[in-house]
């Protein structure tokens, strides 16, 4: 494809305003985070403070590099060749995609069984190497010449890159649904009903950031000379900040579920004894009772960090979210 004022600029112009936007649903999911969850263990929220910081220093990168192009090199588009400041993004970027890889590789880790919770670290591992090939290409940004300079000789490490990060990321959504499939199939109610919230979470989370990262690698295969892969790569950053948010938030939506399945347990435990049926006060009592324990699970995180504490008497499944 010939480029134009269309496919480079304006693609770019398009890209960087989208990630901008993306950063303002950003900051409010951490505000909601930061009411919501005062007292969550201390590793969350670091961890949703930096990437909030990382994710502002992008944003400044990506836009001050629009910047450049559209007014610093306004009338001279030939003479804008080099992208230093894209470099800064490509090299957070990489460090964000770490991060958020990291924190559902160790959820994997946690919540599944062996031998399949050896794919979160797997998957860890291999997201570190990723992270390092980020850092690389954003280095290489700022020394190459020219665009075309650094597409030729990184067009491998890129496309690697690139597909490493969708294989990653379905490797994870397809592990998580396995195991929630798993879990389904034994849970009854309250269970039930949560697991169902989970998979169609792990589904829209993985498939998002895993089919723009495709989308990136297949852009940049068909039209290298254009900025439309670019305007692609800066939004992936963003795309995978706001799944960390919207799964740290996720927890309140399901607090809610298990306080009202539990409310509409205790309230069918607490009907009138039907006295045609032969049930005794003690045998309505004891059913009451067994009813109220099936709906306990038990979770992986520490009984601080649970978003019911310890009022609710319940407590997210084991899913490791």
């Amino acid at each position: 494809m010939i480029p134009t004022i269309i496919n480079t600029l304006g693609a770019l112009q398009i890209g960087v305003i989208f990630a901008t936007c993306l950063f303002g649903v950003i900051t409010v999911q951490l505000h909601h985070y930061s009411q919501t969850f005062e007292d969550d263990r201390k590793s969350f929220r670091f961890l949703a403070a930096a990437v909030w910081i990382l994710e502002l220093i992008h944003t400044i990168c990506i836009c001050a590099e629009l910047y450049r192009g559209t007014i610093i090199f306004y009338g001279r588009p030939t003479e804008y060749q080099r992208f230093p400041l894209m470099g800064g993004a490509t090299l957070l970027g990489g460090l964000i995609t770490m991060l958020v890889q990291i924190f559902f590789c160790l959820r994997v880790w946690k919540a599944l069984p062996n031998p399949v919770r050896y794919i979160g670290a797997f998957c860890g591992g291999l997201t570190v190497l990723r992270a390092a090939g980020g850092i690389y290409l954003g280095v290489q940004i700022v020394r190459s010449q020219t665009l075309q300079e650094y597409r030729e000789l990184n067009n491998w490490v890129i496309s690697t890159l690139l597909a490493s990060g969708a294989a990653i990321d379905v490797a994870i959504a397809v592990s998580m649904l396995f195991f929630l499939v798993q879990k389904r199939e034994k849970g009854l109610g309250t269970v039930t009903r949560l697991i169902d919230r989970l998979v169609a979470y792990t589904i829209r989370t993985g498939l998002l950031t895993s089919i723009t990262a495709v989308a990136v690698l297949i852009v940049f295969q068909t039209m290298p000379e254009t900025y439309v892969w670019a305007a692609l790569y800066v939004v992936l950053a963003k795309l995978y900040s706001n799944t960390l948010y919207s799964a740290l938030n996720e927890r309140s939506r399901l607090r809610q579920v298990m306080v009202e399945s539990s409310q509409d347990l205790d309230s069918r435990g607490r009907r009138p004894t039907n006295h045609r049926s032969g049930l005794s006060d003690f045998q309505s009592r004891r059913q009451e009772i067994s009813i109220q324990m099936k709906t306990t699970v038990i979770h992986d995180d520490e009984e601080k960090a649970s978003p019911f504490g310890h009022r609710s008497g319940q407590t997210l499944p084991d899913t490791g979210f």
